[in-house]
């Protein structure tokens, strides 16, 4: 078993989607978008019977989404259209 946790880094370009599960162990993830493009994050969750809706990422503008409870991120799907570019960062385990 590892100490501390893994660092996951990945630059999504245009026309491209990063889908996260709870099996990937990821337990917080952020995102920066570095063009006037914006790239979306979308959760799968319904809340009060409210379906999610995505969030526009602007550029210079950044989103950490995350779980204080150690439990992994599940059902979110990070997503950078054409012309667009998002630096992403995230913790696992």
């Amino acid at each position: 078993m590892a100490i501390g946790q893994l660092i996951f880094s990945k630059t999504l370009t245009g026309a491209a989607t990063l889908d996260i599960a709870s099996a990937d162990g990821v337990t917080q993830v952020s995102v920066l978008c570095t063009t006037a493009t914006a790239g979306s994050i979308l959760g799968t969750g319904t809340v009060d019977g409210t379906s999610s809706d995505a969030v526009s990422i602007a550029e210079n503008t950044s989103l950490t989404l995350g779980t204080s409870s150690g439990f992994p991120i599940d059902g979110v799907t990070i997503t950078a259209p054409a012309s667009c570019t998002l630096l992403i960062t995230g913790s696992i385990g």
